[in-house]
């Protein structure tokens, strides 16, 4: 444990000190998008939808942009980020030369990408308190965490497909089939329960459905339901050691055979 906070800690240093240089263009891709699509749906669908699911629209679909913004910038960064390390600038080779294990080194790139999704949800987050569209505080604290367990799901996810990638047009199919239908069917602007039944089984196994459904209740007031609860984040959980076990198998295959 000593030794990988000693490597999380010194990757995460660096990290951030190569994020920072770039850290408007960084702001702009991970927040623009999300921010815009909070105004351009919250109002723009909001204005002819009154309610979702017995709370106001604007308040329905806040939670679902920071599960959006939390998504898509931990995937980002275990996609493009993470292959740009690995396979051009040779940054993992360099570190894998010291006693530096490759669990510990996927495992303090997964803290990275959670942290940085974290990171945007809360901007997210915040800009729908200022709108309005967060109605209750009671649980709220509990958002962060699921937020980071959520985003470190998301970030190992990614790296199976960075796993698997031999050029940057390899993601093309990671986004296309994998982003998308999270963005589009796990309830981030609409009730799961409209689409057909076999759809929302389709976006019950998808890891962006529990996590909206683990933040929802905390923001709008609505019910929660503790054992659904657990069981969602029991399922976040299975997934990550899942998809970490296949992307550390595939990537030490790759860098040692």
């Amino acid at each position: 444990m000593r030794d990988f906070m000693l490597v999380a800690k010194t990757l995460l240093r660096r990290n951030f000190l190569v994020n920072y240089s770039t850290k408007w263009t960084t702001l702009a891709n991970n927040l623009g998008n999300p921010i815009l699509f909070l105004f351009a749906f919250g109002y723009g669908l909001g204005a002819v939808i009154d309610e979702m699911g017995d709370v106001p629209y604007i308040a329905f679909v806040v939670p679902g942009m920071i599960a959006y913004a939390t998504m898509f910038t931990a995937s980002f960064e275990a996609t493009i980020g993470a292959f740009s390390r690995f396979q051009f600038l040779k940054t993992w080779d360099a570190i894998l030369a010291t006693p530096v294990r490759l669990n510990q080194l996927l495992m303090a790139e997964i803290l990275w990408g959670a942290l940085k999704g974290v990171f945007a949800g809360a901007c997210v987050f915040i800009v729908g308190l200022a709108v309005g569209g967060v109605i209750d505080f009671a649980q709220v604290w509990l958002l962060l965490p699921i937020c980071l367990l959520a985003s470190a799901c998301f970030m190992t996810c990614g790296l199976v497909a960075t796993a698997y990638a031999r050029w940057y047009d390899s993601f093309s199919y990671f986004f296309t089939f994998w982003v998308s239908p999270m963005f589009m069917f796990c309830g981030v602007f609409f009730s799961v329960d409209r689409f057909p039944e076999w759809l929302q089984w389709f976006s019950f196994f998808l890891p962006m459905t529990p996590f909206i459904n683990m933040i929802r209740p905390l923001t709008t007031g609505l019910p929660i339901d503790w054992v659904e609860m657990a069981l969602n984040g029991l399922y976040l959980v299975a997934l990550t050691l899942f998809a970490f076990w296949v992307a550390h198998r595939k990537i030490k295959k790759r860098l040692f055979d």
